[in-house]
């Protein structure tokens, strides 16, 4: 299965700054918008010299994605500066726009540092995996395993009883890494983090204000969604993905993710805000 994600997530080459991508889930409802973020972010880094990082990405979802139909990717070069580059990835389904994505690449420079303490949390050692409570709950969903399949291992720090559903404190916490090592380039492990990244930011929204994702009264999707990229990190090793509530309000919700590595580096800090209304 980590051999499928990482297929899906390396677009294909047509043409000069044009790809075609696959979806991981066919049988989806519709396609998970952090495969999007990831495979945009791909195409855009084909196009930039390796030796400049990707450290930003910021992105809108405009419309379902349909899992049956593949992704059209088209590259614009927007700026090839001295230290910086720039570009625009519109992602396409019958010639109309999904998402449409900026994403930054820059050379690596020194510089003063600071970061945010990382939070005291259990080892993921002690946590039981995702994909696990699942199976023993009777709860797996086969056509849309996006954290309880065999490509990611996902543990919960914070357990959430979506059938029960009521208001926590509005943090949530998951360790997670990919299910096997990877020998890739830092732009692969790049993209394997803005996919998961686009998971958790609307669930703390609705945990923190009592309601689930299961009920059938509520109308959930991402809006936009941006990341930033500190330093380097491998996805196959743990990570702690911390994401917080900031705001719920007028049918929408905004929250706040980032991302420590075993150490407790800060190595991606996440915004997305998300839509939350009632059908």
């Amino acid at each position: 299965m980590l051999d499928q994600l990482l297929q899906v997530l390396t677009p294909r080459f047509v043409s000069e700054d044009v790809f075609i991508a696959d979806n991981m889930h066919p049988r989806a409802p519709r396609v998970f918008g952090g495969q999007v973020l990831a495979q945009a972010l791909r195409a855009a880094a084909a196009t930039v010299p390796v030796e400049r990082a990707v450290h930003s990405q910021h992105a809108y979802f405009l419309r379902p994605g349909d899992p049956a139909e593949s992704i059209r990717l088209e590259v614009d070069r927007a700026l090839d500066g001295g230290s910086l580059s720039s570009r625009r990835v519109v992602a396409l389904q019958r010639g109309k726009p999904i998402l449409v994505s900026s994403v930054s690449f820059q050379t690596t420079g020194a510089g003063a540092e600071y970061q945010r303490t990382a939070p005291e949390v259990p080892p993921p050692e002690s946590l039981i995996s995702e994909r696990q409570k699942a199976l023993e709950t009777g709860d797996f969903d086969d056509s849309f395993p996006l954290v309880t399949g065999e490509d990611l291992d996902v543990r919960m720090v914070t357990a959430v009883d979506w059938h029960n559903p009521r208001p926590l404190p509005p943090v949530l916490s998951a360790w997670v890494k990919t299910n096997g090592s990877l020998n890739q380039p830092d732009a692969v492990h790049a993209s394997l983090l803005a996919y998961f990244s686009d998971t958790l930011l609307i669930d703390v929204c609705l945990a923190a204000t009592g309601r689930s994702y299961l009920r059938d009264d509520i109308q959930l999707a991402s809006l936009d969604h941006a990341l930033w990229f500190h330093g380097s990190f491998r996805a196959d090793e743990w990570l702690l993905h911390t994401v917080e509530a900031e705001r719920v309000a007028a049918g929408r919700g905004l929250a706040h993710g980032r991302f420590y590595n075993r150490e407790g580096v800060l190595v991606a800090s996440a915004s997305q805000q998300g839509l939350m209304r009632a059908r």
